[in-house]
Order: C-alpha cells, then sequence, then structure tokens
C-alpha cells in the first residue's frame, strides 16, 4: 500500500515560495521527526535535513548561479547555521556555493567524494564518504554511500527508521547491479543528473518499486523523456521540482508525507 501524499490544505501547510521572498511556515517537527527540503533552485541540486533539535544538514550545494536563490530559501526557513555539507558531486551544479556556506552559515563538517576534488578554500573539517558501510548523522537517521564512479559521482541510500530514501547520482551497469543486490523496496528516489540519463532502468524500477521520484532543475542537461515515460508508465508520481516548486517530506520511523502546495506533475 502507498504511503499517504498530502495536499497542503490537509495538513495546514502553508507554503508560499516567491522570487520576492515569501515567508514559509510549515507545521513544527515533533520528536522523532525529520524534515527532507528538495530545494528549487535555477541550477544545480541541493536537498536539506532538519531535525527537532534544530540543526541542519545540506545534501549538495547547487550551482554559484543559483547562490541567491538559495540564500533567500534558506532565510525563508529559518536556516542561519548548517552542521554538515554533504556533496555527491564535485561538478559545479552540486558544490557551486560550498565556499560560499562554509564562509556564511557557520559549516562544521563537510562530506566530499574520494576524488582529487573540491579545489575550494573551506573552513571546515573535511572528511572522505565512507563507501559500503552506515555512516550515522543523527539518532535513527544514517547514509551509506553504494558506489562511487571515476569522476566522483556518488549514490546514496538515506535511511530514517523504517524509512529509506534512494539518492541516485549515476547511470549504467555498476549502480544498477548494486541496487539489484539490494533486493528492497526504495519508496522514493533522487533521479540523478537532472533526468538526463537512462537509469533507473524498467528492471530496477520493477524490483525497487518506487512511489515518488525527483527530478531537479538543469539549464545544462536536457532531460531523457523515454526515462520520463519510463517514470510514468509505472505510475510513480513524479515531481519535476521546477514546476512543483520546493518539496517538503516529512519522515518519522515508520511513515512519510510529502508536504508540499503542488499535485505531482508528470511531463
Amino acid at each position: 500500500m502507498k504511503h499517504r501524499i498530502l495536499p497542503c490544505m490537509l495538513i495546514t501547510l502553508i507554503m508560499a515560495v516567491t522570487s520576492a521572498g515569501a515567508h514559509i511556515e510549515i507545521p513544527e517537527l515533533q520528536s522523532e521527526q525529520i524534515d527532507v527540503v528538495f530545494l528549487e533552485l535555477p541550477h544545480g541540486e541541493a536537498s536539506l535535513l532538519t531535525n527537532a533539535a534544530g540543526e541542519h544538514i545540506l545534501i549538495n550545494t547547487a550551482s554559484s548561479r543559483s547562490q541567491k536563490q538559495l540564500h533567500e530559501i534558506l532565510t525563508q526557513l529559518n536556516v542561519d547555521k548548517i552542521d554538515m555539507v554533504m556533496l555527491t558531486g564535485i561538478a559545479e551544479e552540486y558544490s557551486g556555493n560550498l565556499a560560499y556556506l562554509t564562509e556564511h552559515y557557520q559549516v562544521k563538517k563537510v562530506l566530499i567524494p574520494d576524488v582529487p576534488s573540491v579545489q575550494q578554500d573551506i573552513e571546515a573539517d573535511v572528511e572522505f564518504w565512507p563507501l559500503n558501510k552506515d555512516y550515522l548523522i543523527w539518532d535513527h537517521l544514517s547514509v551509506h554511500a553504494l558506489d562511487q564512479s571515476s569522476d566522483g559521482n556518488l549514490s546514496f541510500l538515506l535511511t530514517y527508521g523504517q524509512e529509506t530514501i534512494l539518492f541516485l547520482n549515476q547511470h549504467g551497469n555498476a549502480i544498477e547491479n548494486k541496487l539489484f543486490q539490494l533486493d528492497k523496496h526504495i519508496p522514493i528516489i533522487k533521479i540523478a543528473s537532472f533526468g538526463s540519463g537512462n537509469s533507473p532502468s524498467e528492471e530496477l524500477l520493477t524490483q525497487l518499486d518506487p512511489y515518488i521520484c525527483i527530478v531537479f532543475p538543469s539549464r545544462t542537461h536536457e532531460v531523457n523523456d523515454s526515462l520520463i515515460e519510463r517514470l510514468s508508465a509505472t505510475w510513480i508520481d513524479v515531481y519535476f521540482l521546477k514546476q512543483s516548486g520546493t518539496v517538503f517530506l516529512r519522515l518519522d520511523k515508520n511513515d512519510y508525507e510529502i508536504l508540499t502546495g503542488n499535485s505531482a506533475m508528470n511531463a
């Protein structure tokens, strides 16, 4: 059975993200809940994790072209300090605001792929992602890096209690074989490379059986229509952030809710 996907009026969500910088109000986090917020920005990828203690983690930083909008939405979400930045790629559309964030948001730790990579002057503790092992972030929240390509693209599972999100950042047989070996249902997938590739394949979709896919916007990658048709044909709700806007995903240890003002939009 699918989990609930609730429109904002049913959960008293008030979400008004505009270019003018409107205020955002979301229901207060309760103990043992976290928010995963997929940020709608002009170019690049960034996701925010927030817990009830007011701690924040940013997964990727988006492109420097999105710096103004990133600052605006973090301000709207009352984020003035970021405890950790986690990079899943070294390309500019993933890491372009790293130096800016470490300078202005008191970033304590940065997790990066293990490649000769992030050539930025940053004042924070830097660690490499550990591959094929769980890395505990908060109570009940861990990440597990599945694979890393030679150019530094890294795919991982984020697990909170019984709930799992796949942050897919690679294409091809290597990562798909890793995912087949999991033999696991994964309800939410962040699609790799802004929807421009071919993964996940039809066979992998059948095994993972996701309910929701997230596609970040890019000004340099063209969406692969055949991939989107494949996702839509299997009745997966595809959220194109350029259309749906920022998507709030609230997790407790046994369930999740999508908190967003717009319905899923299939291209």
